[in-house]
C-alpha cells in the first residue's frame, strides 16, 4: 500500500490531507486555533487504520507546528509503522505559507528512512538527509513540503485564490504539482455530511490523480480524499472526528 504526498501530508508516504481551522477572510495566523482531526482510511476497500492529523502554536512566535500520525490496522501495518511521526513547522505570512522545517521519523530503531531538511530563504535554499543521503537544493518563492503544502492549499481557498500550481519537495527532489477545480458535490462522512468544493492535483509525470473535498462550513476542512492510480481508485479518506 503505497501513498503520495498529493493526498496526505506524506507520513511515510501515507498521510492524509491536513485538517485545518476555520478562518475567517483575510484573517493572519494569529487568528488560527489549535486543532486535532482523525481520518478513517481505505485501500482498495479494505481497512487500513486511521490518521491523525493536528496544528498548534510552534516554538517560537508567528510559527506553527504541524503534526500527522498514523493508527494503522493490522494491513496497514505492513505500510506504516505506529510509532511513524511527520513534524513540519511553517510560518503562516500575507503571501502565504513559507516551510521552516520538516523532520519525518518513519518509527524504526534505524534512520534509513528518515527525513530531515530546513528551509533558509534568505538563501533560497534547502539543505537536509533524506533516506541517509545528504542533500541541498536552490528552491524557487512558494516551495512547500508535503505538510507544509496542506495549510498552503487551505489559505488560498480562504482567501478565495485558485491554485494552479505548487513546487512540493519530496525527500531529496523537487517537484512541481498542478491543481485544478471539479466544482462542487455533497458529500457523506462518518462526521456528517457536507457541502463541498472538489480539488484534484497531480504530479506531472505521475498516472495518480488525487481529488479532495473541501467544506466551506468547516474553514475548508478536507472531509474527504480520494486517490486514482491509472483512473481506479485505490485509497479513501472520510472525515471521522474533529477537535478544536
Amino acid at each position: 500500500m503505497k501513498w503520495q504526498p498529493e493526498i496526505l501530508g506524506g507520513l511515510a508516504a501515507l498521510a492524509l490531507a491536513a485538517a485545518w481551522p476555520a478562518i475567517a477572510q483575510g484573517a493572519d495566523a494569529a487568528a488560527l486555533q489549535p486543532y486535532k482531526a482523525r481520518y478513517q482510511v481505505h485501500y482498495r476497500g479494505l481497512n487500513g487504520g486511521q490518521i491523525e492529523t493536528g496544528l498548534r502554536p510552534g516554538p517560537e512566535a508567528g510559527q506553527w507546528l504541524y503534526e500527522t500520525r498514523a493508527f494503522p490496522s493490522l494491513l496497514g501495518r505492513v505500510a506504516v509503522s505506529s510509532q511513524a511521526r511527520e513534524r513540519g513547522v511553517m510560518q503562516i505570512t500575507p503571501s502565504g505559507v513559507r516551510p521552516l522545517t520538516f523532520d519525518f521519523n518513519d518509527g524504526s530503531e534505524g534512520s534509513v528512512k528518515d527525513v530531515r531538511f530546513a528551509f533558509d530563504w534568505n538563501a533560497q535554499r534547502v539543505k537536509g538527509v533524506a533516506e541517509g543521503v545528504p542533500f541541498e537544493l536552490d528552491v524557487p518563492p512558494g516551495t512547500q513540503d508535503t505538510a507544509s503544502v496542506q495549510a498552503a492549499m487551505l489559505v488560498e481557498l480562504l482567501a478565495h485564490r485558485k491554485p494552479t500550481s505548487f513546487p512540493i519537495l519530496t525527500g531529496r527532489r523537487l517537484r512541481e504539482y498542478r491543481y485544478w477545480s471539479e466544482g462542487h458535490a455533497t458529500v457523506m462522512t462518518p462526521f456528517g455530511q457536507f457541502e463541498a468544493v472538489v480539488w484534484a492535483n497531480q504530479r506531472d509525470g505521475s498516472t495518480r490523480v488525487t481529488k479532495v473535498w473541501h467544506a466551506p462550513a468547516l474553514g475548508y476542512l478536507p472531509v474527504q480524499a480520494m486517490q486514482y492510480r491509472k483512473g481506479q481508485p485505490e485509497v479513501q479518506m472520510r472525515l471521522l472526528s474533529l477537535e478544536r
